[in-house]
């Protein structure tokens, strides 16, 4: 299992943590704690990098929840809750791989 790229999927995803770090006081996310320790069913919000077209000269970002199918050492698979707006690389369901810094939010009911 690898994580999404441009060249094999057509989109990547933003390292959190790092623009946390750069700015702490504008860009919240959850604990590291509580990124590291979810389970099956519980839904994190993701930013998706997507390429437009296969040129790579176009790319569309959106903040789009992903339903935690399975949990590993050190990543989780998840399927897409929705649809993008602004790619069609991407569609409802689709299988996503990531990590806990990936993650920008938890919902909480």
């Amino acid at each position: 299992m690898k994580l999404p790229t441009y060249k094999n999927d057509s989109f990547e995803l933003d390292n959190t943590e790092s623009i946390h770090a750069d700015h702490p006081q504008k860009f919240w996310i959850p604990s590291k704690e509580k990124r590291k320790s979810l389970k099956s069913g519980e839904l994190v919000k993701l930013i998706f990098h997507m390429l437009e077209d296969d040129n790579f000269t176009a790319i569309s970002v959106e903040r789009m929840w992903v339903e935690i199918t399975d949990v590993r050492p050190s990543f989780y698979i998840g399927k897409l809750d929705n649809d993008p707006s602004g790619s069609k690389c991407l569609k409802h369901g689709q299988e996503v791989i990531f990590q806990a810094i990936h993650i920008i939010d938890i919902y909480r009911e």
